[in-house]
């Protein structure tokens, strides 16, 4: 449809006010596109809502239904709290260190599972991306800069993106260091998520699938959890000083 509108792709990103590196992303089918993007599409192609009706379709047949509703939870929150002790959090992963972590996997899972798995987890990261995006807020303890994901190379671009995305005024980054010992939380990863006309809620992720928590006294208990690891982290720039050195003593 681009190219019988004659149009290149940073015209169509323009117009569909999206990067044109989401633009490439979308048409090499390496990121879902968006309900917005869709009918931003449509109304400047004039097809009448055809790739919005497909966009539908795309994201229900390419996402398991546990995962669909983390899809759309987080475009709604206005606030996520993220705590990681294993691995980098999905929403600020790259694109490389997503494909070696799905990769993973036990069983193994084909070429195809894999592709589909990281273009889900990019998707994902969309929503930081949008004209009012959600505050995030991520711990990460330091032993998750230590674990060489895919080796030197894609630990240093990884590394490079989190000062990058941290860097984002609606972002925040914090890592606990080594030294702190054990942290309240046990190295069990949890999220939590705030909402303009609801109640907060918490998502917890293990082999098998996934949770949500809404009891609002064992929300509160993941809470209190997420501020008593922040008080063990160091603050924005010193963990920012701590990301940078493992980048540069561990990664050259």
């Amino acid at each position: 449809m681009r190219g019988i509108a004659g149009m290149t792709q940073e015209q169509l990103a323009k117009a569909t006010i999206y990067s044109p590196a989401s633009v490439a992303a979308i048409e090499t089918c390496r990121l879902i596109p968006s309900k917005e993007f869709s009918e931003r599409a449509d109304k400047t192609f004039d097809s009448d809502g055809h790739l919005a009706r497909l966009q539908a379709l795309v994201e229900a047949t390419s996402v398991l239904p546990w995962f669909r509703d983390l899809v759309e939870t987080e475009r709604k929150a206005v606030s996520i709290q993220t705590y990681e002790s294993y691995l980098i959090p999905g929403l600020l992963q790259t694109e490389d260190y997503a494909r070696h972590c799905v990769s993973a996997t036990r069983p193994l899972l084909s070429d195809g599972d894999v592709s589909r798995a990281v273009v889900l987890r990019m998707t994902r990261q969309e929503i930081l991306n949008q004209d009012d995006p959600p505050r995030l807020w991520a711990i990460i303890d330091e032993s998750v800069l230590s674990r060489q994901v895919g080796g030197p190379d894609v630990m240093r671009e990884q590394c490079a993106h989190l000062l990058a995305m941290s860097r984002r005024p609606n972002v925040a980054l914090q890592v606990i260091p080594d030294s702190k010992g054990a942290a309240c939380a046990y190295g069990q990863q949890f999220m939590i998520l705030t909402f303009k006309s609801r109640t907060p809620m918490a998502y917890l992720e293990d082999m098998r699938g996934a949770r949500y928590v809404r009891e609002r006294d064992e929300v509160g208990t993941y809470s209190v959890a997420f501020d008593f690891l922040r008080a063990s982290a160091l603050d924005d720039e010193q963990s920012a000083e701590l990301i940078r050195g493992v980048m540069n003593e561990r990664y050259v």
